[in-house]
């Protein structure tokens, strides 16, 4: 019975580390997006946005979790187009994330600066619901509401869904 002991304490050390590491908080990870999408852009001026009107759309970047709360910082490029047409943005920001386990939802607070094929600024406000798949990977669904303004009044609402990609090593 003494040597079964020992065995059975190190089974159980192993199954809390095990659990331990199926956390499914963002805090202390750095992360990447992939996400598809379709957007709808309205502008005052041809050069702001070549074509009006539906368009599909792509988020590409990433962010990293701050602090135990579940702020983040992100850092995302949105390029959007039909046909020949296309225009991007840098996009910087905060994303407060809410929720326990496995689904989260998220709101994000952003800086949208369309650099191409015209330079504008303006707020870029979203939100959505993110399933965790695993302590390391998630699937989201999010919708924005964007305004620029500069030499131009550009308009774009846009969806997405997509992949992130985490790893802690904050």
């Amino acid at each position: 019975m003494r040597r079964g002991t020992p065995a059975l304490w190190l089974g159980a050390a192993l199954a809390w580390s095990a659990a331990a590491a199926e956390r499914f908080d963002h805090q202390g990870s750095i992360w990447a997006v992939a996400a598809p999408g379709a957007a709808y852009a309205v502008s005052s001026s041809f050069q702001a946005v070549p074509v009006n009107g539906l368009r599909w759309g792509a988020l590409l970047g990433g962010g990293a979790a701050f602090d135990p709360e579940g702020h983040e910082v992100t850092l995302l490029a949105r390029v959007t187009g039909r046909g020949g047409a296309v225009d991007v943005a840098g996009l910087l920001g905060l994303r407060a994330s809410f929720g326990d386990e496995r689904w989260r939802t998220f709101f994000d607070l952003q800086l949208a600066v369309p650099v191409f094929p015209l330079l504008l600024a303006g707020p870029r406000i979203g939100g959505g619901v993110q399933y965790e798949l695993s302590p390391v990977a998630g699937v989201f669904c999010g919708g924005a509401l964007q305004l620029g303004l500069g030499s131009g009044l550009l308009f774009t609402g846009d969806v997405s869904c997509g992949l992130q990609l985490r790893t802690y090593v904050l």
